[in-house]
């Protein structure tokens, strides 16, 4: 009795089978493109065969909207996040990273760095200056007499023989900033890798978010069909419970696709140092892979650019001829160093009360006489006074004014009248000897005869001394015998091997990584051929589960088995086309080749391209 309500005659079973039949070949061939819900026609795909892989790189999904999908708080508060969109290219991402990046912005600071330092070393081989004014005061205290002295001394000093102390150095120094300048191209090449990365990343996400998106508009229409065969009492409320439970899932698959596309987004801001509120979409609606190689390059010209043009190997490299510049160095320090010198001297004293300035020559003179007969009383030769070995000193130091003692218009050491030839203790009393003004004895540093060893101190003698010398210095000195010099070659020698052997080293990785590139390059390919077949294989396997379930003989949830796998190979292809784009990128980093041209346009062998350099 309750049944009754159930007995259709055959002419009516028929005529509803027949429209929800069509309905649902409508929705799915509107809805779920590319593939076809004919019963006897196979999902609408490219032929697959082992040669077409011109027709397998490429997943092509129509233009979707998400906000006619899926309306629900948690994905209008995703589309509220970022403030606004911005649409992007591979060829503006790369053009603005090399502009706006961090990471080549830092390495750039870096490159300056080092580039300073070379013109701070270039200066050593420039002539030094110096100058030096004191002013002193002085108090005699048996004469109760004071004095005032000036003293003004300026020059130059020309080097013209270091040991090789000043252009090895130099020369170390620029292969250190050459080495650095590649360390630059290394990062270049690792932010434009990286940038490529997360933009193909980005698209892959967005493509995934067009199949989540589709699969929720084919489990609404599912729904619906499972609702229809229940009210006409061909269905049951299990199958519309599958199908409530589908959406379920896949609405919230949706929405965690949803978030991954927005963080893929967010990385490629971070590689361009781009505003984080500002969504960017890339321009491509679909995926596919990009040619960067011809199919029939070779390995052996892939490793030929590589050696050449990989900027990793450059970079050890210049490390290594630093290294041996360093031995050079640490040798510069046995060799005697030459330089020329030129002195300009003027000595202003004045004595208080000035009548006492006739005394203070003959206090002088009898402290040095009073010192000839004494146990410590040495003799002192020009040199150790620091005068010029040219002159040979004359006269006595039994005068009544001394040696020399009276005020000069030249010292000694530039011409003027000599001091005694024997002189002794440790106060030498001639005006004519250059006052104790700063340490270092003849050579171009200081100038002659200012050491101030054995000398009376500055603004004790009245009178004004002016001087001007030009000489030539040669010292040669070995500190311990000139052990720590050769311990230092040894050790410099130590890191340049070990310098050579890393740029070895590197050669063997780089070698190592273009061959591993190579060969996942191919496998990436050839993985886009085996997805391509699944979806192939799935999507057949999707209209058979309908007929199926239309015969009579299927169940509503082999049909959703199938359609998930139909999605799974979707995915699968759509990451193979990513992963085959990615490695290509790999291989072209890794030669060293990777550039804005080559991103774009691909690889020519033998033909290296600027990476800093942009394309129109």
């Amino acid at each position: 009795m309750s049944f009754k309500r159930y007995e259709l005659s055959k002419n009516s079973f028929d005529y509803y089978s027949r429209v929800i039949y069509w309905s649902c070949i409508f929705v799915f061939n509107s809805l779920f493109l590319p593939i076809a819900q004919a019963e006897n026609e196979a999902p609408h795909l490219p032929e697959i065969t082992l040669s077409n892989h011109d027709a397998n790189k490429t997943l092509d999904l129509k233009p979707l909207y998400l906000s006619t999908i899926v309306k629900t708080l948690s994905a209008g508060d995703l589309a509220a996040e970022p403030s606004y969109d911005q649409s992007i290219t591979i060829q503006e991402a790369l053009s603005y990273v090399l502009k706006h990046g961090l990471p080549l912005k830092i390495s750039q600071e870096s490159l300056n760095y080092q580039h300073w330092l070379t013109l701070s070393n270039v200066a050593n081989a420039l002539p030094s200056f110096f100058m030096s004014y004191n002013l002193a005061q002085a108090n005699i205290f048996n004469k109760g007499t004071l004095s005032i002295g000036r003293t003004f001394i300026t020059g130059v000093s020309y080097p013209v023989f270091q040991g090789g102390g000043v252009v090895y150095p130099i020369l170390a120094q620029r292969y250190r900033e050459k080495g650095w300048l590649y360390s630059y191209k290394a990062t270049l090449s690792d932010v434009f890798l990286n940038v490529y990365q997360n933009y193909t990343n980005l698209v892959l996400n967005r493509v995934l978010m067009q199949i989540a998106a589709k699969t929720v508009e084919v489990d609404k229409e599912q729904l619906k069909v499972t609702q229809a065969q229940l009210n006409s009492g061909t269905g049951t409320r299990f199958a519309v419970l599958q199908s409530l439970t589908q959406i379920a899932a896949d609405k919230q698959l949706l929405l965690a696709q949803q978030v991954a596309v927005r963080r893929a987004a967010l990385a490629l801001n971070l590689s361009l140092n781009f505003p984080m509120s500002v969504n960017l979409v890339p321009v491509e609606e679909t995926i596919s892979e990009v040619p960067l190689f011809a199919d029939n390059v070779k390995v052996g010209s892939l490793l030929q650019d590589a050696l050449k043009f990989n900027p990793s190997l450059r970079q050890y490299e210049m490390f290594w001829l630093t290294a041996e510049r360093n031995v050079q160095i640490a040798a510069s320090t046995l060799y005697p160093q030459i330089s020329f010198f030129t002195l300009y001297q003027q000595n202003d004293t004045q004595v208080n009360p000035a009548a006492n300035s006739a005394d203070l020559g003959g206090v002088a003179t009898s402290a040095i006489t009073s010192l000839i007969n004494s146990s410590f009383a040495g003799r002192v030769s020009n040199n150790a006074l620091g005068q010029l070995p040219s002159f040979s000193p004359t006269g006595g130091s039994t005068s009544t004014q001394g040696a020399n003692t009276g005020p000069s218009a030249m010292p000694a050491a530039s011409g003027g009248t000599p001091i005694s030839t024997v002189q002794s203790g440790s106060l030498v009393s001639s005006g004519a000897v250059a006052p104790s003004i700063f340490g270092g004895g003849s050579g171009p540093n200081s100038g002659a005869n200012t050491n101030g060893s054995l000398q009376a101190p500055a603004g004790i003698f009245p009178g004004t001394f002016r001087s001007f010398q030009a000489g030539f210095s040669m010292t040669w000195s070995l500190s311990n015998m000139g052990v720590g010099s050769l311990a230092s070659i040894l050790t410099a020698k130590v890191l340049a091997r070990q310098a050579l052997m890393q740029a070895n080293q590197e050669i063997e990785v780089v070698l190592q990584q273009v061959r591993s590139d190579y060969l996942a390059m191919l496998d990436a390919r050839a993985v886009i051929d085996r997805a391509a077949y699944a979806v192939a294989s799935s999507g057949e396997a999707w209209r058979l589960s309908r007929v199926r379930l239309k015969e009579g003989v299927g169940t509503n949830l082999e049909e959703i088995q199938a359609q998930r796998d139909y999605v799974s190979a979707l995915t699968n292809q759509a990451q193979a086309i990513g992963n085959s784009n990615i490695a290509q990128a790999q291989l072209l980093h890794d030669m060293g080749m990777i550039s804005v041209a080559t991103l774009t346009d691909g690889y020519k062998p033998g033909i290296f391209v600027d990476p800093t350099k942009q394309i129109n």
